[in-house]
């Protein structure tokens, strides 16, 4: 089921920082690593390059956990658990031109027709941390 992001926890995703994203290998162990990603509504966008072992694994359906921390206050924090609701690659250059003003300031430099990037949407399912009444 969807959980609606409340005005506090919209607020503090449109800050900049790095999202951890855990994705299930099929060992059974689970893989993190740091991303950008961008809120748009109540969803999270994530851009993998079509290569990434960690963008593989996100499919329609599939489950997923980011963790996003406060770089000046670790102790400002929320996870999410959430469910991928659409991977494509339409737009994906675009986006993560998009993601790279918003963390460099500047069009990303790494564009490789080779390998392109995706548009990954996650809906949150639950929601736990220290951003709002309702984490916990």
């Amino acid at each position: 089921m969807a959980s609606p992001l409340s005005a506090k926890m919209q607020t503090f995703l449109d800050e900049v920082m790095p999202v951890f994203i855990g994705t299930k290998r099929s060992d059974g162990t689970v893989q993190m690593n740091p991303i950008w990603y961008e809120r748009r509504g109540d969803e999270i966008w994530l851009n993998p390059a079509a290569s990434r072992a960690w963008g593989k694994r996100l499919e329609a359906g599939s489950a997923v956990t980011l963790l996003f921390v406060d770089p000046s206050d670790q102790w400002r924090w929320a996870q999410m658990q959430g469910e991928v609701i659409g991977k494509s690659a339409q737009g994906g250059e675009e986006h993560i031109d998009r993601l790279s003003q918003r963390y460099l300031g500047r069009d990303y430099a790494f564009h490789d027709d080779t390998n392109p990037r995706l548009v990954v949407r996650v809906r949150p399912a639950r929601i736990t941390g220290s951003i709002d009444e309702r984490a916990a």
